[in-house]
């Protein structure tokens, strides 16, 4: 694999988890739950939204 793949998929992956977060607080879900469903750190999940918010 090359370094170019695996930034490629980084980048993928990072998308992906960002819109599972998205759909999880249009649905009203907390961060702290959207941060124990998916099992990540709850200062990527606020920083996930916040970005969006500020957009």
């Amino acid at each position: 694999m090359t370094l170019l793949q695996r930034d490629r998929e980084n980048l993928e992956l990072g998308a992906t988890l960002a819109t599972k977060i998205l759909k999880l607080y249009h649905k009203g879900v907390s961060n702290e739950d959207i941060a124990d469903s998916l099992q990540l750190d709850l200062e990527y999940v606020n920083s996930v939204i916040s970005d969006y918010e500020n957009d």
